[in-house]
């Protein structure tokens, strides 16, 4: 494990990949916003033991890591340290514990094929305690849970499944290429079938929580 010292500016980020070069490319792209890598590491038990630290902020942990895997990490610091920030990285968008890693709470879900603009947009909107994933893996994601039976239209349990994963309007009108306007629609319309009132009531439903 290397470690760096902390910046009194930007998020504190540890960064944990089996490959150096792309810990070193996700470094420099922090770097440019403003962000500091704390510590690195190339397996799940190295980027637990450094995203325990109190000195973290943001953990940005590959989807494969060895040793310790990464859901594992996932779970133990969401127990340990409930306010750290973390995102998942995957090579591709059909790993099949990207959706263990959303249903566990994941905060972000960057692609390692993305543009680099994405994992800034990633790091910025959960660093401001937003929750960002990727197009393509929201839409995956979407049609592995479409089993559920509920009384909605298909656009309507999409526009469900993305409230309960914490998505706001217009992160939802993104990633269905729809307005927000159509969005707000959608949920009244699914609050009439429901029977509910409010988004909270929506998110906190055991059926809509199953689909998520």
């Amino acid at each position: 494990m290397n470690r760096v010292g902390n910046g009194a500016e930007g998020l504190r980020v540890v960064v944990a990949d089996r490959h150096p070069i792309v810990i070193d490319g996700i470094a420099a792209l922090l770097a440019c916003g403003g962000h500091r890598v704390v510590a690195r590491g190339r397996t799940g038990d190295e980027a637990a033991d450094a995203a325990e630290s109190d000195n973290v902020d943001l953990a940005i942990l590959d989807i494969e890591l060895t040793a310790r895997s990464t859901l594992e990490v996932l779970g133990n610091l969401r127990v340990r340290r409930p306010s750290l920030r973390i995102i998942v990285t995957s090579p591709s968008a059909d790993n099949g514990d990207l959706l263990e890693a959303i249903e566990a709470g994941v905060d972000g879900v960057v692609l390692k094929t993305d543009e680099s603009e994405a994992l800034d947009r990633c790091v910025s909107t959960v660093g401001a305690g937003g929750r960002w994933l990727d197009r393509t893996v929201t839409l995956l994601t979407l049609d592995r849970t479409a089993g559920i039976h509920l009384p909605l239209t298909p656009r309507e349990r999409d526009v469900t499944r993305l409230v309960a994963t914490g998505q706001r309007n217009r992160g939802i009108a993104s990633a269905l290429g729809i307005t927000e306007g159509t969005v707000k629609m959608h949920l009244h319309n699914v609050y009439s079938k429901l029977g509910i009132e409010s988004r909270t009531q929506l998110a906190m439903d055991g059926r809509i929580r199953r689909m998520a």
